[in-house]
C-alpha cells in the first residue's frame, strides 16, 4: 500500500477515535474515580503526536497556550500553597488532544460526509446499547455495559456513558450537530418534511434514546435540538408540541421529566431554596452559579489571579444548600474563582472562537449548557469544542469554495 494512502487512513482513524472517545464513556473504561481511562490513554499519547503534526500556529492555538500559562502561573504566584500539578496537567491533556485533532483536521484528509457518518453511527450506538440494556432488564439478565445502576429505578439506564443524564447530553449534542452538519453539506435548511424520510432511523433512534433512558435532562436537550427548527411561522407548532409533551409526561407520570419542568419553573425565581425543593439533584448544578455570580470580581488581586485551586470545593459548602465540604460546581465561574478573571476570559474567548458559527447562533445554547456550565476538566466541554470546531471548519471550507466559484 502506498505510504501516503496508509498515512491518510491512520489520520482519519485517529481523528475518528478522538471524536468517539470524547463522546462516550463505556463502563469498562470507567475507574473507581469515575474517570474515563480510554479517553485518558488517548490523551496521554497526544503530546507525541502534536510534535509531528503541528505546522502553523493559529489564533486559537495562541489563546489556548496563554490559557495554559495562566493556570500555571496564577496559582503559583498568588496562592502557591494550593498548586496541584495533577489538576493542571489534566487540563493540559484535554487541550493538547484538541490541538492534535485540530492540526490533523487541517491536513484536509477527513471528509465532511465521513464526519457526518461518525455522528450518525454514534447516535445509533447509544440507541443499540440502550435497547440491549432494556432487554436485559426485561428478561432479568445481567445488564450489558451498566454503570451506577440503581435497582429501585430499573429503567434508568446509562447506555454508552457513565449515567443517563450524561448520555442525554451527548446524544443531544450529537443530534444537533448532525442536523447543522447536514445543513452545511446540503447548502440549505434542514426540513423535517423533506428530510425525515432519509433520516427516519436516526430520528427514531434519537427519540427512543432520549425518551426511554429515564433521564429528566433528556427533556431539556430534546427541546434544544428541536429549537433548530424554530421559526416565526412554526412557533405555534413548537408551543403545541411542548404542551402535548407536558401532557404526556403528566399522564404517564414520568417523574424524571416532571422534576425537570418543576426545576425550570423554580429556576425562574433565582431562589436556591425553592430550586432545592423542586429537584435537589438537578439544582445542585444550578445553585452554585447563583452563589458564585455574587462573589466573582475583577477589582482585586484574587479576582484577577484567583483564590487558588480547590477554593470553590473548600468554601462553596458554606453558602450552598448542600452542606458538604469538597462539593464543587459553577462551571466557568468556578474557573474564575480559582484561577482568576484572566484565565476565565482567555478560555471564554477560546471556546467561543472554536465553536460559534455566525450562521447558526442556536449553537450558543449548547455552548452555554455544555461548556459554560462545566469546568475545563470535563469531557462534555471538549467533546462540544471538538465537534463544533469540526463543523465550523467544514463550514468555512465550503464558504471559501463557494466564493471561488462566484469569482470564476
Amino acid at each position: 500500500m502506498n505510504f501516503k494512502i496508509r498515512k491518510s487512513k491512520i489520520i482519519v482513524f485517529y481523528l475518528s477515535v478522538i471524536i468517539c472517545a470524547f463522546s462516550t464513556s463505556p463502563s469498562f473504561a470507567i475507574n473507581s474515580s469515575n474517570m474515563n481511562l480510554l479517553l485518558i490513554s488517548i490523551m496521554i499519547i497526544s503530546p507525541l503526536i502534536l510534535l509531528i503534526s503541528i505546522r502553523n500556529i493559529t489564533k486559537e492555538d495562541i489563546l489556548l497556550i496563554l490559557f495554559f500559562l495562566s493556570i500555571i502561573f496564577s496559582p503559583l504566584l498568588n496562592n502557591p500553597e494550593t498548586m496541584r500539578w495533577s489538576t493542571v496537567m489534566y487540563s493540559f491533556m484535554f487541550g493538547i488532544t484538541f490541538l492534535v485533532y485540530k492540526h490533523l483536521l487541517y491536513k484536509n484528509i477527513l471528509e465532511f460526509e465521513y464526519f457526518i457518518k461518525i455522528l450518525k453511527y454514534l447516535i445509533y450506538a447509544y440507541t443499540i446499547v440502550l435497547i440491549i440494556q432494556q432487554a436485559c432488564v426485561l428478561l432479568g439478565l445481567p445488564i450489558f455495559n451498566i454503570h451506577a445502576y440503581d435497582p429501585t429505578t430499573p429503567w434508568k439506564l446509562n447506555s454508552l456513558s457513565s449515567e443517563p443524564s450524561h448520555s442525554a447530553r451527548f446524544v443531544g449534542l450529537l443530534m444537533f450537530c448532525y442536523i447543522i452538519s447536514k445543513e452545511i453539506f446540503m447548502d440549505k435548511k434542514y426540513s423535517l418534511s423533506s428530510n425525515f424520510k432519509e433520516d427516519k432511523y436516526i430520528w427514531l433512534s434519537f427519540f427512543w434514546t432520549m425518551l426511554t433512558m429515564g433521564s429528566g435532562t433528556s427533556l431539556l436537550f430534546v427541546i434544544l435540538v428541536l429549537s433548530i427548527f424554530l421559526r416565526f411561522r412554526t412557533l405555534i407548532v413548537f408551543i403545541m408540541f411542548l404542551i402535548i409533551l407536558h401532557g404526556l409526561i403528566d399522564y404517564l407520570d414520568i417523574k424524571a421529566a416532571d422534576r425537570t419542568i418543576k426545576l425550570f419553573l423554580a429556576t425562574l425565581t433565582l431562589d436556591p431554596e425553592t430550586m432545592m425543593e423542586a429537584d435537589r439533584s438537578g439544582s445542585s448544578r444550578i445553585v452554585p452559579f447563583i452563589v458564585l455570580i455574587e462573589r466573582v470580581d475583577f477589582t482585586t488581586i484574587n479576582g484577577w489571579f484567583g483564590h487558588g485551586i480547590d477554593y470553590v470545593g473548600n468554601n462553596l459548602y458554606m453558602y450552598f444548600a448542600i452542606p458538604i465540604k469538597g462539593y464543587s460546581g459553577g462551571g466557568m465561574l468556578a474557573l474564575w474563582m480559582e484561577y482568576g478573571f484572566l484565565s476565565f476570559i482567555l478560555f471564554l474567548i477560546f471556546s467561543l472562537m472554536t465553536t460559534i458559527n455566525r450562521k447558526n447562533l442556536k449553537i450558543l445554547f449548547f455552548w452555554f449548557f455544555l461548556i459554560f456550565m462545566y469546568g475545563v476538566n470535563s469531557q462534555f466541554v471538549w467533546a462540544t469544542i471538538t465537534i463544533m470546531f469540526t463543523i465550523r471548519y467544514f463550514g468555512q471550507q465550503k464558504e471559501f469554495i463557494d466564493n471561488l466559484k462566484l469569482e470564476n
